[in-house]
């Protein structure tokens, strides 16, 4: 298991996101870890004649460290493992500023592995998942850390054939939940913000109580990470999943 905890492995086929979240981790690791990716893309295309005509224009294209958005060939056409696995797709990006060829190889693929469970998050649900067809085994998930999220998004419009759900990560302030409709939520997950930068927010206690009690009230399933449960022993149990599909 991993630190999200909720996944058993990450595929990130695209980096990048024009978000500018401050409490963003994503970029954190883009500044540590991106001339690692960038090399291995680099080579990938050189190898494999993918836009290598001019090796130092490609060179400079790839600002993976500045999180420019940017497909990875390399990561994309990597083999998935055989075993099913609940796989997070993009948590180096928002898949909101996808480009929309590269939404659909990614549908393509995951059509290829109808063993693993592939999970995607979005704080753009109805720009995104109502354009394209995601086959059954994708988890659509919607990115709420304030309640101003809440209202952006039209909720009676998540039903259908997958499974929906919400994720309060970082969870920033207190969040009505009583205008949610219930019934199209199958999954919640709740966390707080990692890393130590200035003016970051710890989830109060009672914030985090009431998500719980509605979704028991609805009998919808909770996972509580490991980033919050650490404040909060007492819910560090609480790792609930969905248990089956629609």
């Amino acid at each position: 298991m991993n630190k999200i905890g909720w996944c058993d492995m990450t595929w990130n086929p695209v980096w990048g996101c024009l978000n500018n979240c401050e409490y963003c981790y994503a970029r954190g690791i883009a500044k540590r870890f991106g001339n690692i990716r960038f090399f291995e893309e680099w080579k990938y295309r050189i190898e494999n004649n993918i836009d290598s005509a001019n090796k130092f224009k490609l060179k400079n294209s790839l600002d993976l460290i500045d999180f420019k958005l940017t497909f990875l060939h390399s990561q994309f056409n990597k083999k998935l493992p055989k075993k099913p696995q609940r796989i997070f797709v993009g948590s180096m990006s928002e898949i909101y500023y996808w480009k929309p060829e590269w939404i659909e190889i990614v549908i393509e693929k995951v059509k290829e592995y109808p063993q693993h469970t592939f999970q995607f998050l979005t704080k753009y649900p109805n720009e995104v998942y109502f354009k394209y067809d995601f086959p059954k085994n994708c988890w659509l998930g919607i990115t709420v850390t304030k309640e101003t999220d809440m209202y952006k998004n039209d909720w009676n419009y998540l039903y259908g054939k997958n499974i929906y759900f919400i994720s309060f990560e970082p969870l920033l302030e207190e969040i009505n939940l009583h205008f949610l409709n219930h019934k199209n939520i199958d999954w919640v997950i709740v966390g707080a913000e990692t890393g130590n930068r200035k003016g970051k927010i710890i989830p109060k206690k009672q914030w985090v109580w009431d998500i719980i009690q509605s979704c028991d009230k609805h009998k919808i399933p909770v996972y509580i990470k490991d980033n919050l449960s650490k404040y909060y022993p007492q819910f560090k149990d609480k790792k609930e999943f969905p248990k089956e599909i629609k």
